[in-house]
């Protein structure tokens, strides 16, 4: 599923990801400081089927199904800690679905 990088996400995470096969893009700067209802729309309307994030409100606060968008929801901005758990989020790309957010667990320590 071709997935974006939410504005909050480190985008170096980009690369690992793609590395191992995810169809994955950084967040465009065009779309910074849209509110997440327009910014949901301009997301579906680019192509994009998933959006990874750290904003763990944003599917209580938006209906994704209505909106046409899966998410994938990170523990942390930290990139090293993202790079760690890289198989567990593109593992997560794959599972999502239309309306669904998929919680990626943190890294036990």
């Amino acid at each position: 599923m071709r997935t974006i990088v939410d504005e909050g996400v480190p985008r170096r995470i980009v690369f690992p990801l793609r590395e191992i096969g995810c169809s994955v893009d950084s967040f465009p700067n065009a779309w910074k400081g849209y509110k997440n209802g327009k910014l949901l729309k301009i997301v579906v309307e680019g192509g994009y089927g998933c959006m990874l994030t750290c904003d763990k409100n944003l599917a209580h606060q938006q209906n994704l199904k209505a909106a046409g968008l899966a998410l994938v929801v990170l523990p942390t901005h930290d990139l090293a800690e993202l790079i760690g758990m890289v198989d567990r989020i593109a593992q997560a790309i794959s599972r999502a679905s239309v309306g669904l957010a998929l919680i990626v667990p943190p890294s036990s320590k």
